[in-house]
């Protein structure tokens, strides 16, 4: 990523489960003249899905990537920090955020592979519209 303009990093300071997906809606509002690209991870989307309905309601053209692994990472990380052991209820497996944007307005496409997600990125790049791309990890 070039990130030598300033504003072209933005993360909360302590954490932040939901912070991701509004506030990349907030810059590129903010920013109409850049392309925002917001990278959350499917744990912390769930927290603020309903920003996928701001973008398309108001037709903010920012590109959301959810990296799915199907956990709140987030969360986890924290259970080792803290040295709680194994928690339940982290892992939150089979959710469809293809079909989820599209519920909410968003067009949206997974992708399996490097190639697919260039692909996939050029495409949303290339509109004046949102759009999400779902990124299967490990």
């Amino acid at each position: 990523m070039d990130l030598r303009e300033q504003g072209s990093y933005y993360s909360p300071a302590s954490g932040g489960l939901g912070f991701g997906l509004p506030a990349a809606v907030g810059a590129q509002l903010a920013l109409p003249g850049r392309q925002v690209i917001g990278l959350i991870g499917d744990g912390s989307a769930n927290y603020g899905i309903t920003a996928l309905w701001t973008a398309a309601r108001y037709g903010i053209p920012v590109v959301f990537v959810v990296l799915k692994n199907g956990t709140y990472g987030a969360l986890r990380w924290f259970t080792d920090v803290l040295g709680t052991g194994e928690s339940p209820w982290l892992d939150v497996p089979g959710i469809d955020f293809v079909r989820i944007a599209e519920g909410y307005g968003v067009r949206a496409r997974a992708v399996r592979s490097a190639d697919d997600f260039v692909v996939g990125l050029k495409d949303a790049l290339s509109g004046a519209a949102p759009v999400l791309i779902e990124v299967t990890t490990a």
